[in-house]
């Protein structure tokens, strides 16, 4: 058997951290809908606590050194290969139509890469909301539903319950040339552009 002369990456398993990326976020806000905000000592919370941060920098950094290993893979083969010249145009499609990062309109996907492998700091940004909550469902069966729009609108509900979850952004921070940056991820957009990323691979 000859040796492989480049990395053998698993597109497959990419997609698969992808995936397991995007639930770990979705999982958090569900997880935070059905636990005591004021509290969060139940089992769930404490396993998520344990392994959240664990797990989400285990998914990025596996995607973002699988995204670009495979840029760098096309990027060498011969300017006439028609591969190469085929990937170039559709990598271009999706740096166009996915912006990765808020504020930063230019970036393309391997920056938003380069971002997350060179990030110091690495922290999902939390969001406060009102109303929605399983104890705002309890409390609904005996006074009827509560309009959440209405009592945004008025101030005051009886019932709304004032919980917090992820966004699904990320804060990252690093250095570069002695300059500090910083940027917010948007993990949803992120997994698409990885996904529409791999589809070019075949």
């Amino acid at each position: 058997m000859e040796p492989t002369s480049t990395h053998i990456l698993d597109r497959e398993l990419i997609k698969l951290n992808a995936y397991r990326l995007l639930t770990l976020f979705y999982a958090n806000k569900e997880i935070a809908r059905l636990s005591d905000p004021n509290r969060r000592d139940d089992m769930t919370s404490k396993l998520e606590k344990t392994f959240f941060s664990r797990e989400m920098t285990k998914y990025l950094l596996n995607i973002s050194i699988g995204v670009r290993v495979l840029d760098d893979q096309m990027k060498t083969r011969p300017a006439d290969d028609p591969m190469r010249q085929k990937y170039f145009s559709e990598i271009n499609k999706i740096n166009q139509e996915y912006h990765c990062m808020m504020f930063e309109d230019e970036i393309d996907l391997r920056g938003a890469c380069n971002k997350i492998i060179h990030a110091i700091t690495v922290v999902p940004r939390e969001v406060e909301r009102f109303g929605s909550h399983v104890t705002d469902e309890y409390n609904s069966l005996g006074s009827g539903d509560v309009d959440e729009q209405l009592a945004v609108s008025s101030g005051f509900d009886n019932h709304a319950t004032t919980w917090k979850h992820f966004s699904g952004d990320i804060h990252l921070r690093g250095w570069h040339n002695g300059k500090e940056w910083t940027s917010l991820l948007q993990v949803p957009i992120f997994v698409e552009a990885v996904f529409n990323f791999l589809q070019t691979q075949h």
